[in-house]
């Protein structure tokens, strides 16, 4: 018998997760384009950049300009991006300023941009708190899927979402969906994307990463 995890009401809705008796994990929601992890690993643009050029606005990661140099204006915002010696986002060569997923590739460093899932590139979900929170099996690195409006893309669960944020994909899954990609002004705002992840089976090219 399938069970309900949890509701999250936001967005103007209320999304139900419901897991079923074989694991799998599904929702229902709006889509928020996520572009963390995007450095420009896979030769792609990357997410963020000292003049605020990047395919995602700074204030999107919480981050400003103050006096010309990026800094952290929310404090969640250390938690996504790479940080200097002054505790404030790190600026590598080109200007780029690199942000971080839930997921780090393993024998990599923290400050390695190459490190994290590139959402440029890489089919991902990031996924609400509730889920790890309240499922048996491992959720980061596990294998996932989004479907819209008739097209399905495969993912791995690399991110995790605000406790508040429901629908979330990186700009890769966006794409192949046929949804608006851009994370400064793509995604949809109508619950009518599909969620899928399967917690404890691991998606090709990772591991399972216990929270």
């Amino acid at each position: 018998m399938s069970r309900t995890l949890g509701t999250i009401v936001n967005e103007g809705y209320a999304c139900v997760v419901t897991e079923d008796p074989d694991g799998r994990v599904h929702f229902v929601a709006d889509a928020d384009i996520d572009a963390d992890g995007a450095n420009g690993q896979n030769g792609g643009p990357v997410a963020y950049t000292a003049d605020d050029s990047g395919t995602d606005a700074l204030a999107n990661a919480g981050m400003h300009i103050v006096d010309g140099r990026v800094v952290c204006a929310r404090g969640w915002a250390r938690s996504i991006v790479i940080l200097g010696d002054d505790n404030e986002p790190k600026v590598f060569p080109g200007g780029m300023v690199a942000s971080m997923t839930w997921y780090r590739h393993p024998g990599k460093a923290l400050s390695d941009p190459t490190a994290y899932v590139d959402a440029e590139s890489v089919p991902y979900l990031a996924v609400p708190r509730l889920i790890v929170q309240n499922t048996k099996g491992v959720v980061r690195g596990c294998v996932a899927r989004a479907s819209y409006k008739g097209k399905t893309v495969e993912c791995v669960v690399a991110d995790l979402g605000p406790s508040k944020k429901i629908g979330e994909l990186s700009i890769a899954a966006a794409r192949e969906l046929g949804i608006a990609s851009s994370p400064r002004i793509g995604g949809t705002e109508q619950p009518e994307v599909l969620y899928e992840l399967w917690p404890g089976v691991v998606a090709a090219g990772f591991v399972l990463q216990p929270a």
